[in-house]
């Protein structure tokens, strides 16, 4: 029986592509096949309540923590890890080094083009060796709906071709589904015309893949019907300007899931290797509109309201929304089935902050957690304690070696992370 390669749905004259998910058929005749293994690294701005975080000393169950307890639906395949730090370069702003150099971990010392210790960052150090596997070199999203955008690139942008040279990231669901899915050459939905072509193969499928096959195409047709309501509203806002805060046409929470479904579709179809994903801006000036906790706040003024109980309820609510979303990401992973394993399994996913308290500005105890075992080869399910002061960079490291592009030091780092591997 014929394979049927995912590169091999090569649809309309922009070479855009539908690529299909894992299926039994590959596994069957190539079982020392393999996974590939995909990068995605999710940023929280201004750090998180430490208290509602971090367990006290000898606590190891880190689940039980209020804004980490999301995380048990996938705690098993879950890392806490403390005790990594950033340098801090004094004299230049905090809160755009927090964001601007969270994947760079540069030496301050260098000699760069930048106000802030910027290089070239993580994920496209790993797309310079994997991005010839996908058709999209990198995805870089940021669900940043403000349209103020009067505050400085460094705060909304976490992915860096180099200093100064930004990789500029799509916060339009409607952007990245065309990205996705839409050819240049026609309007036509890719997915009408990878059906046609399925339909050829399938009836050659086990009941296993045809049933695999169809749920992975009712994903990308519900993500259409997202779009499709998405579009419907902007027809009839066409000449009004959405402002922050206000209603739109999804919530806080919609529109993050939407960005998320978006993403798991584009690993799970071989789209790409390598993602970040901003969850918000860090410091922007302007309240936003949480609509699922029922409150206009301005993230970085609670941050430093923190001292006040009741300024830090609200705080702790939106720790806790943003790790929840996260974990619903991650479940959407760990759904996805892929040979003996899952899609999470074949992951190395990161949600951090740049900032290890965002009302002192501290860059020491950051707050960082690891999921996906990648391809088996890390320890998952509890914390993994460091040395006080060990550089993020060593994290860094590690994941850049995982995934195959053979550096042997990152930035100012002293070695891998080793203590995660197996």
């Amino acid at each position: 029986m014929k394979s049927f390669g995912r590169r091999e749905f090569l649809l309309g004259a922009s070479g855009s592509m539908m690529a299909l998910p894992w299926l039994e058929l590959n596994a069957a005749t190539n079982k020392q096949a393999a996974h590939p293994l995909r990068f995605a690294s999710f940023y929280s701005p201004m750090g998180f309540v430490r208290d509602h975080f971090f367990p006290k000393q000898g606590n190891q169950d880190f689940l039980s923590m209020p804004t980490l307890s999301p995380l048990r639906t996938v705690g098993d395949k879950v890392n806490l890890i403390t005790g990594l730090y950033r340098v801090n370069v004094r004299g230049t702003d905090v809160h755009n080094q927090a964001s601007s150099c969270y994947l760079s971990s540069q030496d301050p010392q260098g000699q760069l083009k930048s106000p802030y210790p910027m290089d070239r960052t993580l994920d496209h150090l790993i797309a310079d060796q994997v991005s010839h596997r996908t058709p999209i070199r990198s995805l870089e999203l940021n669900c940043n709906s403000f349209k103020d955008l009067k505050e400085s690139i460094y705060l909304d942008n976490i992915s860096w071709y180099a200093p100064e040279h930004v990789a500029t990231s799509m916060k339009d669901p409607r952007q990245v589904y065309r990205r996705l899915f839409k050819t240049r050459a026609s309007d036509k939905d890719i997915t009408d015309l990878a059906l046609a072509d399925a339909n050829h193969f399938k009836r050659n499928l086990n009941p296993q893949d045809k049933h695999k096959l169809d749920e992975y195409f009712e994903s990308v047709r519900e993500i259409e019907r997202q779009i499709e309501r998405l579009n419907q509203y902007y027809r009839s806002h066409e000449k009004s300007e959405m402002q922050e805060p206000g209603e739109g046409p999804m919530t806080r929470g919609e529109y993050i899931r939407l960005m998320g479904k978006l993403l798991v579709v584009a690993l799970q179809s071989n789209l790409t290797h390598v993602a970040t994903f901003m969850l918000a801006p860090e410091r922007w000036g302007s309240p936003q509109q949480y609509h699922e906790l029922k409150f206009t706040k301005s993230h970085h003024g609670l941050t430093h309201g923190q001292s006040n109980e009741d300024v830090k309820k609200f705080l702790v609510q939106v720790d806790h929304f943003y790790v929840s979303l996260f974990a619903e990401f991650l479940e959407q992973l760990d759904a996805v089935q892929e040979g003996e394993g899952t899609l999470l399994d074949h992951s190395i996913v990161t949600l951090g902050s740049g900032l290890g308290d965002g009302e002192h500005h501290t860059m020491n105890e950051l707050p960082i957690v690891m999921a996906g075992s990648a391809n088996g080869r890390l320890k998952t399910g509890g914390m993994v304690h460091c040395p006080e002061e060990t550089p993020l960079a060593n994290l860094w490291l590690l994941q850049a070696q995982l995934m195959g592009t053979g550096l042997k030091r990152f930035a100012d780092s002293t070695g891998p992370l080793d203590r995660l591997l197996i």
